[in-house]
């Protein structure tokens, strides 16, 4: 064989060698960071939750639901918890940039302003990743489903009913709220108002007091209300801030059992309070319960398996509902000074 042929041929090969080399190298390109590009190839995925508020005892527990589910081979996913210092629709949008670019396959809110982080989770849906919320909705948002433990409205005349019954049905009563812009909030105080128009002899005072999940601000709030409003005989409470709140400005004011609490609150923050009669009784559900089942619901969804209505669950006696996008727990559960050492949350 001449010279030139042999030349000619090895460098035909070295030719075939480099662009073998240049596939295999874009075989193992990194998946771009975000969507279901790690789960279709059998990758681990990332779930992020985005609470209002850390530093409350609520938020505590619904980290202890997500640290639940980061454990648990059945959901097999990494799951975070992340919430702003203070309550910010502002910081949680950043936090919801932070996990779109930080490799997210799932992003799960419970959002402090229903439309202002429509914008950070719409931006997230569209990259790819699949947007959940949870505990607070964001409806017109493009995300997958809203999982709540208890109809929102509902537990607002369930409170409602409860309070009526303690008060004999007639009297002023106050309204506590965390914040103006949270969807499920305003849901709950939506059905109180709902519910005490069956009660013609009670009144419901004016304004409805936020005090935005800030617990210095809302027992300096309930002792304003309360010196504003002498006359009132109860306090409806939308937040878990508000029932232990209310409760102190019972006691700084000496009016201990002269007004009726009901609400929504955790036992462990508000056990103090129903024993000695500053609150009356509280629904409530268990936070690390709701977090938990939220991200085995969204596992499942990245697996492609929506929830469906009449859904039994793993650990749960009652199926799940499924109403549209919305997805309601059965986890609902009433606490008063006889019960409230039963539970640990």
């Amino acid at each position: 064989m001449n010279r030139g042929v042999v030349q000619a041929a090895g460098r035909y090969a070295l030719g075939l060698l480099l662009l073998g080399l240049s596939l295999a190298g874009c075989s193992k390109e990194t998946p771009s960071s975000g969507g279901s590009s790690s789960v279709a190839q059998g990758g681990k995925p990332k779930i992020v939750f985005v609470f209002k508020v850390g530093g409350i005892s609520y938020s505590d527990a619904c980290k202890a639901g997500a640290e639940q589910a980061n454990n648990d081979p059945k959901i097999d996913a990494t799951v975070e918890y992340e919430a702003p210092d203070q309550a910010s629709a502002g910081k949680q949008a950043e936090i919801i940039d932070q996990a779109r670019v930080g490799g997210a396959n799932a992003i799960v809110v419970s959002p402090d302003d229903a439309q202002a982080v429509v914008p950070a989770l719409d931006k997230a849906a569209d990259a790819g990743i699949q947007t959940f919320t949870w505990d607070s909705d964001a409806p017109t948002s493009k995300r997958k489903f809203y999982v709540a433990a208890v109809d929102d409205v509902q537990i607002g005349v369930d409170i409602a009913d409860a309070l009526a019954k303690a008060i004999g049905g007639k009297g002023k009563v106050l309204i506590f709220s965390g914040q103006r812009t949270a969807q499920n909030l305003n849901k709950h105080v939506e059905g109180m108002l709902e519910g005490f128009k069956k009660y013609p002899g009670i009144t419901v005072a004016q304004p409805i007091y936020y005090n935005d999940d800030d617990k210095t601000k809302a027992v300096a709030l309930a002792v304003q209300a309360l010196q504003a409003n002498p006359d009132a005989v109860g306090i409806a409470c939308a937040n878990s801030v508000s029932p232990p709140a209310a409760g102190e400005a019972l006691r700084k004011l000496g009016r201990v059992g002269k007004v009726k609490v009901w609400g929504l609150a955790l036992p462990s923050e508000t056990r103090t309070y129903l024993k000695d009669g500053s609150v009356t009784g509280l629904y409530l559900w268990d936070p690390t319960k709701l977090t938990y089942y939220t991200a085995y619901l969204v596992r499942q969804a990245l697996r492609g398996e929506m929830p469906k209505d009449g859904e039994m669950l793993p650990g749960l006696a009652q199926p799940i509902k499924v109403n549209g996008p919305i997805v309601t727990l059965p986890l609902r559960i009433t606490i008063t000074k006889d019960n409230v050492d039963q539970f640990p949350f």
